[in-house]
């Protein structure tokens, strides 16, 4: 996210097809195969992200924002970003991530899931749950803050997984739901 921006608008998606299509932008029509090949992407990925399946990886997204001629302030809310650090970098933070993924991992091996199945239940493509794992999730809006700890100094804050699914998981409560 650039600087001064706080995270992407939720309709990203619709926005980006608006755009596209010529409903609101200045760019288009333009057809999903013609800007997937313009940005290097498929067009059923670029359909994942106009239907809000998906969020597009950061350059990604700056590809498809330069062929439509559009910019920040149309598809992300300006404010700071109240979003973790996202890679494990020696610092409390990142170590927090670090074991967070880690148990995620463990959980998941538990269940004898595969990142593909994890996937399918998250709504986290398998190959961003991969990087998750390792964690090298880069900006990824999987983490957030535990909402307990928001008035605390960032480097006291827990890290936590916004999806619940993840959440869950890592928490160990999905082991403890297929035993029951």
């Amino acid at each position: 996210m650039p600087k001064g921006f706080s995270h992407l608008r939720p309709d990203l998606g619709k926005i980006l097809k608006d755009h596209r299509t010529g409903v609101k932008g200045t760019v288009g029509p333009i057809s999903q195969e013609a800007l997937a090949a313009s940005v290097g992407m498929t067009r059923a990925a670029l359909s994942r992200i106009e239907n809000g399946h998906t969020w597009p990886q950061a350059q990604t997204l700056d590809n498809i924002l330069h062929e439509l001629d559009m910019d920040w302030p149309q598809v992300a809310v300006e404010g700071v970003s109240s979003a973790p650090s996202r890679r494990f970098d020696g610092t409390r933070q990142g170590t927090r991530v670090f074991v967070l993924c880690q148990q995620l991992r463990a959980e998941r091996r538990a269940l004898g899931w595969s990142l593909a199945e994890l996937s399918r239940r998250s709504g986290v493509s398998a190959s961003h749950l991969s990087r998750v794992e390792r964690a090298e999730a880069g900006k990824s809006g999987v983490f957030t803050w535990h909402h307990d700890d928001l008035d605390c100094p960032r480097e006291d804050r827990r890290v936590v997984f916004s999806n619940k699914v993840l959440a869950d998981l890592a928490a160990g409560r999905l082991r403890e739901d297929e035993e029951e």
